[in-house]
């Protein structure tokens, strides 16, 4: 565009030759003023800025008559130079009348082409594109329209263009750029392919409209020249609509050389859907639609509307530019935070610049390894957050060491962790998963009865892979109204899927029961939130373990897509021995409880431990030590929850 000098120089050369007809005209009262040497007209269209001065710009933008262009000149003297208003009452004769009116730009411009009262009817460019605002001059009259240049339009014409108030409400610059070097080369790949497919192109970047993906748009809008703006779809209301939004957005963004990004969190409902059909329609520049939506905007759209997925940002491009912002290298233990939080870059930011800030409370600079500690916490309460009212943290006690099961149990264990710890080498380095290694996710299933271990063992899982563990309550996910069920496991695994999580699923034959047979439409959706939940498991890069006290309640076709399947029996009596003395730590005073005697109950591994700690109140409160006296009173109260007696055989021969 021109410099803002020659902008204003042109137009001040304009609004001098009005000043001089129009004292022509007030002199003389007749049509046969000073003439108003006019450029000849820009091919009609709403095409590429036109070389020159912004007055130029507007009348080749516009197709506007000699006789318009005149109006405009007219419109803006009367805001920037100080004699105008006299003039317009000079011409008109009357002191009162001191601006301009369209039965005076008729009179003074009648021998320009295209003077005539039709210029100024809504249709016309004048006011279609909302150049000039009109009002009547006087009650009643339908010819004597008084008008004004809209400040948007008096801005673009003295070289310093911006929106129009009425859109900077709803459409807003954008200051983003693509941060990590994968995006900005994805930024320019989409530059080069709307710039081939044409100036109107249409492109959706297919993802959540976060800073990222909003970043690679305005990259790519950057490349191809244009200054992005923003516009959240859901700010654009019917009432925006009637306020003229597409038209002033079509005359703006020519000023502003702008390009439009429309983002939205939800897919598009029917007033939205119509409202990206005619921008797209309308030709307004290159287009950037950013959101996760389906098929469904390409099906109404009226021209193509070209697709393209957002990948996942590379955790090594991620680790350097964090360890950029920290000014210091990114090492092995950066890198494996990267790629085990998979956060918005923005909340990476953020919490490394806190955490830097309490490392640097104590040593400054602080080595990278004293950030991370204090990095850590901050990523695992981000995680929760996303987390609440979806899952709930589980705290994580126990170690492989603490377990007490079979060899065999424990074999499966150690293949879940070593499935875990080296899935990345061995389905992207050794290509598996290229080789049709099948999905990467993992679920594994835990049946047995209530307190032989599930809890404990994801709990043993967790600690040893050093992961969070989440307790999913399926009860509060499955929803009696079709759809809803699906949505909640839906934001359930996207906040998942910020980190390598474990999630623990209670009472999974809730969704994974015996119900593949379809007797009616429940039998038919639950099996489709079945297969929605088992599709979300195969893609999640955590561990999904879904526990049921009865393995016979899992449908078989379930069954077998679990990548482990682990079975969990009521612990021997030698396993008893060894959970009892485990429930009671070193500190306890409970060397005179008799372990055989003990191991004898016929108790879960959950139960063994209610009943220890129990004890050990009770033994507290009498400030003794931990006896068998007190053991078998907190079996009794542990027996009276299930509203049975302990068995006589249990307390035979029990010591005093």
């Amino acid at each position: 565009m021109a410099d803002p000098t020659l902008h204003v120089t042109r137009l001040q050369e304009a609004v001098t030759a009005v000043e001089r007809m129009l004292e022509d005209y007030a002199r003389s009262r007749s049509r046969t003023g000073l003439r108003y040497e006019q450029p000849a007209p820009h091919a009609a269209g709403l095409g590429a800025p036109a070389e020159g001065s912004a007055l130029d710009a507007l009348g080749g933008w516009f197709s506007l008559t000699p006789f318009e262009l005149a109006v405009v000149a007219l419109a803006a003297g009367f805001e920037i130079s100080p004699d105008m208003a006299n003039l317009c009452a000079l011409a008109q004769g009357d002191p009162a009348v001191t601006y301009p009116t369209s039965l005076l730009a008729l009179a003074v411009f009648a021998d320009l082409e295209g003077a005539s009262q039709a210029a100024f009817a809504p249709s016309a460019p004048l006011r279609f594109w909302n150049l000039i605002a009109v009002e009547r001059s006087q009650p009643g009259s339908r010819l004597q329209l008084r008008f004004a240049m809209p400040d948007a339009v008096l801005s673009f014409l003295v070289g310093q263009p911006v929106l129009d108030d009425a859109l900077a409400d709803i459409v807003r610059p954008l200051d983003l750029a693509p941060q990590l070097p994968a995006d900005a080369a994805l930024a320019r790949r989409l530059a080069r392919t709307v710039h081939a497919s044409g100036t109107d192109a249409t492109l959706h970047l297919a993802a959540e409209p976060g800073r990222r993906a909003l970043g690679v748009a305005a990259g790519a809008a950057l490349a191809l020249g244009y200054l992005p703006f923003h516009l959240p779809l859901a700010r654009l209301t019917a009432e925006a609509e009637r306020d003229g939004f597409f038209r002033l957005w079509q005359r703006d963004r020519l000023a502003l050389r702008g390009a439009l990004l429309v983002s939205f969190e939800e897919p598009p409902g029917e007033f939205q859907l119509s409202a990206i059909s005619r921008l797209i329609g309308e030709g307004g520049g290159p287009l950037f639609l950013i959101g996760a939506a389906g098929q469904s905007i390409a099906d109404r759209a009226p021209g193509a509307v070209i697709r393209v997925s957002l990948p996942k940002p590379d955790p090594e491009e991620v680790a350097d530019h964090l360890a950029t912002g920290l000014g210091q290298d990114a090492t092995p233990q950066l890198r494996d935070v990267a790629a085990r939080f998979r956060l918005p870059l923005p909340t990476l930011e953020s919490c490394a610049a806190v955490a830097r800030a309490k490392a640097e409370e104590t040593a400054a600079p602080a080595p990278q390894e004293a950030i991370l500690a204090e990095m850590l916490p901050l990523l695992r309460d981000q995680v929760r957050d996303a987390m609440s009212g979806l899952a709930d943290p589980v705290p994580v006690r126990m170690t492989m060491d603490n377990l007490v099961l079979p060899e065999n149990a424990r074999a499966v264990l150690g293949q879940i962790i070593a499935r875990q710890r080296n899935r990345a080498r061995v389905m992207e380095e050794w290509g598996f998963a290229g080789a049709g290694g099948g999905a990467q996710g993992m679920s594994v299933l835990f049946a047995g009865p209530s307190g032989t271990g599930k809890t404990m063992a994801a709990e043993a899982l967790a600690h040893t892979l050093s992961l969070d563990l989440f307790r999913v309550d399926l009860s509060r996910i499955v929803d009696k109204y079709i759809g809803e069920t699906e949505k909640r496991l839906a934001a359930l695994f996207d906040a998942a899927d910020m980190t390598d999580a474990i999630l623990l699923f209670d009472e999974a034959d809730v969704l994974f029961g015996r119900r593949t047979e379809v007797r009616d439409s429940h039998d038919h959706y639950a099996n489709l939130e079945v297969g929605y939940l088992l599709q979300r498991i195969e893609a999640f890069r955590g561990i999904a373990v879904l526990t049921t006290n009865l393995a016979n309640a899992i449908d078989d076709a379930f069954a077998r897509r679990f990548a482990f399947s682990l079975h969990f029996e009521f612990p021997s009596v030698e396993e008893r021995q060894r959970i009892w003395r485990g429930a009671f730590p070193a500190a306890a005073p409970a060397s005179a409880l008799d372990w055989d005697r003990l191991a004898r109950l016929t108790l879960t591994g959950g139960q063994i431990r209610v009943v220890s700690i129990n004890a050990a109140m009770l033994a507290s409160e009498e400030e003794s030590d931990i006896s068998m006296r007190h053991i078998a009173r907190a079996l009794e109260s542990e027996y009276a929850k299930q509203r049975r007696r302990v068995p006589a055989g249990e307390l035979a021969d029990w010591p005093a």
